[in-house]
């Protein structure tokens, strides 16, 4: 699944300043979509705790996911609840953030939580191709709008 040819048009859309908002435009500002690529592969082929060790692929990567979290609100419909789990567990172990147990009697996020405890131990950088890859596959699902 390391193909991200849609993400890679939503990020030449947005270089281009062809669509989406400003915000989304300057995220996109400065990404090489190669070396973003070749980032994403790696990330891809390595193991859960291991770490990019090229640092301009490690950058591509890092700015390739505040795009995708960017464009992700761009989509032109909400993902399913499946869907949106598998952001939310990938978003918060990208950025380092851990997600408090819940009640008991709290299932929804129970559930997000136990998903978490799947994938907590992965680097942040596998965590950041994984989102990019999921954002890619909802932007081929739903597409994306112009603004």
């Amino acid at each position: 699944m390391s193909d991200i040819a849609d993400f890679l048009t939503a990020l030449d859309a947005a270089q281009k300043k062809e669509k989406y908002t400003s915000e989304v435009q300057d995220a996109a500002g400065g990404i090489d979509a190669a070396t973003l690529k070749a980032a994403v592969e790696a990330a891809a082929a390595m193991g859960e705790i291991e770490t990019v060790a090229d640092e301009a692929q490690a950058a591509a990567l890092s700015a390739g996911f505040q795009f995708a979290a960017k464009v992700v609100l761009m989509l032109t419909a909400a993902p399913g609840p499946y869907e949106k789990k598998d952001l939310y567990v990938y978003f918060k172990v990208a950025r380092n953030e851990t997600v408090e147990k819940p009640a008991f009697y709290d299932m929804v996020k129970k559930q997000l939580y136990g998903e978490w405890e799947k994938v907590k131990h992965y680097s942040d950088q596998k965590a950041q191709a994984l989102y990019i890859q999921n954002v890619n596959t909802l932007i081929g699902k739903y597409g994306t709008r112009d603004s």
